[in-house]
């Protein structure tokens, strides 16, 4: 019987052959992850920064957290209705606000949108308009809904806003339980998800996220899930059953996983890009790496940002993948 190295001298002339021979041997010593193999994702704690307070830097009951692509961190400081600006370290840069209906003063602002890193799309929630400030925080703009516009592009109280890479709008209107687009000269375009959508419907969308690859992603609190519609509102399917309870805030990484804040399991989850668990962490306290109702995640590279909302607090992780999606 021929030993392998006389096997491998008959066979190195036939290239096909030769990569048979090499796969079938170093399988032996290297399993091949089958296709259905899901991936994990591994998140470790690294600093917080914010404490219950009013004086800049300080926190109170933060509902929303976005990051630019400079890693910079922008929170919806709704307790103390306004925005502030920190560096990937949590040094605070800048802030605006103070309860009012002026460009630079809130009424409960619940969500912010930085990702294009140029704009900052603000859900000023009970002033039922959004605000767009330059990365700096200087105002540029009000969005409110026009009467003019026909009802089913309208919207009352937005609870989130999110901006596509083509520039349009999505928002989120808590008070029509449906999603608005704005194109980029911000007209309405449609809406969907209410209730005569049909398959999709949605029973109380609480936010937004559009991902590169166009798909809108959203949370709904009283389904539990994640519904997920294309670029023009066509419902395409839902993910978290069982997993979710009352799910919040969500982002959608540059590599397609999905990570939602679960405000009542006290646990952020995330999703692998086609919909399994990779990843559950969390638990009720005000211990690091512990939650007490999370209301918003973003990811910038390998790092989580959670807005911990009744621990006042902005926690940091560090994010490893392991396995193949």
């Amino acid at each position: 019987m021929k030993n392998l190295l006389q096997i491998f001298a008959d066979q190195i002339t036939k290239p096909f052959a030769l990569c048979t021979f090499l796969i079938l041997c170093l399988g032996r010593c290297f399993p091949l992850m089958s296709a259905d193999s899901a991936s994990t994702i591994q998140a470790k704690l690294i600093f917080s920064f914010g404490q219950k307070g009013e004086a800049p830097g300080q926190l109170s009951s933060p509902l929303g957290i976005s990051t630019d692509p400079k890693g910079n961190i922008y929170v919806a400081d709704t307790g103390n209705n306004r925005i502030q600006k920190f560096d990937g370290q949590g040094k605070l840069l800048a802030f605006i606000g103070g309860f009012g209906w002026d460009h630079e003063q809130f009424h409960r602002p619940v969500d912010i949108c930085a990702d294009n890193g140029l704009d900052v799309y603000v859900a000023d929630h009970d002033n039922r308009r959004i605000e767009q400030y330059d990365k700096d925080l200087n105002w540029i703009t009000s969005f409110v809904s026009d009467p003019t516009w026909p009802e089913k592009l309208q919207f009352g109280f937005p609870r989130s806003v999110s901006v596509s890479i083509h520039g349009d709008l999505f928002i989120v209107d808590s008070e029509n339980k449906r999603i608005l687009k704005l194109n980029s000269l911000r007209d309405p375009e449609v809406s969907f998800g209410d209730y005569d959508w049909g398959q999709g419907d949605l029973a109380e969308p609480v936010q937004a996220f559009i991902s590169r690859t166009d798909k809108v992603h959203v949370t709904d609190s009283q389904l539990g899930l994640v519904l997920l519609f294309d670029y023009y509102g066509n419902y395409l399917s839902s993910c978290g059953e069982k997993v979710l309870s009352k799910p919040t805030g969500l982002c959608v990484s540059v590599d397609g996983y999905l990570f939602v804040a679960d405000s009542e399991l006290d646990q952020i989850v995330a999703f692998d890009p086609v919909g399994r668990p990779a990843m559950q962490i969390g638990s009720h306290g005000d211990k690091l790496g512990a939650f007490d109702r999370p209301s918003d995640v973003a990811v910038h590279q390998n790092r989580l940002f959670v807005a911990d909302t009744d621990n006042h607090r902005v926690q940091v992780f560090e994010l490893r993948l392991s396995g193949t999606p």
